[in-house]
């Protein structure tokens, strides 16, 4: 039988694929999220200040080809060994962050199943564990985001339609993801994702990784408490501020399940 959340395949049409439209101001630039000093050359223009980005579901080969272009291009700045290409895989979804046709970040999230989750490979037993607790859980990946534009707006909204899908489409209680020693500080006070694994290699990226966990019950009401508040909560570092209201997820979710009564929730 079909997944009935399955939004994957090549044919859905662009507006349906549309999920959000993110304004992004000069005022909300990140800093470097690595420790190296020097950043790769820029291959794409910056918006203008208040242009806005489009979220949008990876649906066609080209759009697909183009986020493992900008993958392969960040990872391999950094010293890392190839990550392959986005692929179908059952209850995996890849959302992009689009402007003007060009494609400037990309995030995947892939929803346990019989096939396993990639991070199984230098932490099973963490796996393991958390399934024998009755967890469910997912996994983020394949982030990536071009050095032109650090909106935290536009990597939280990439984050929180994530989220969306992962929580309230397939019931996730947990995601785990894999990064660099360098990016745990970010995570933890951004995302606020806290360590449940030690450092080690991944054969994967040839690069040292550690395992970081977000407990979505745990985070909900922090999510809840900060959405939509970024500009009465200057001070805030949590991207949580930048999350929509609950209220508006529902325009999300509605897409996310392929109806499309929904209008695009833009901010």
């Amino acid at each position: 039988m079909s997944n009935p959340h399955s939004l994957r395949e090549p044919s859905l049409p662009l507006w349906m694929r549309t999920l959000a439209e993110v304004t992004v101001m000069d005022a909300d630039r990140l800093q470097p999220m690595c420790i190296e000093t020097a950043e790769p050359p820029r291959t794409r223009e910056l918006a203008r200040t208040r242009d806005k980005f489009r979220i949008k579901l990876a649906g066609s080969g080209d759009v697909r080809k183009e986020a493992s272009v900008l993958i392969e291009k960040m990872y391999a700045w950094r010293g890392y060994a190839g990550v392959g290409s986005l692929d179908q895989a059952p209850n995996r979804i890849t959302l992009n962050a689009e402007y003007n046709g060009s494609i400037y970040g990309t995030l995947t999230v892939n929803v346990d199943s019989p096939l396993g989750l990639a991070c199984e490979a230098i932490y099973p037993e963490i796996v393991r564990s958390l399934r024998a607790q009755g967890r469910k859980l997912c996994e983020f990946g394949r982030f990536a985001v071009e050095h032109s534009v650090r909106s935290k707006r536009l990597l939280a909204t990439l984050f929180h339609m994530i989220y969306i899908y992962a929580n309230r489409l397939h019931g996730c209680t947990d995601a785990l993801i894999e990064v660099n020693p360098r990016h745990v500080e970010f995570y933890r006070r951004y995302l606020e994702f806290e360590v449940c694994g030690e450092e080690r290699m991944c054969a994967r990226v040839n690069a040292p990784a550690v395992l970081l966990r977000m407990d979505f019950a745990a985070k909900e009401p922090r999510m809840r408490e900060l959405a939509g508040r970024w500009r009465s909560l200057p001070a805030e570092k949590s991207f949580y501020k930048y999350f929509m209201p609950e209220k508006y997820e529902a325009a999300v979710l509605a897409r996310l399940a392929r109806r499309p009564d929904k209008e695009v929730y833009a901010s």
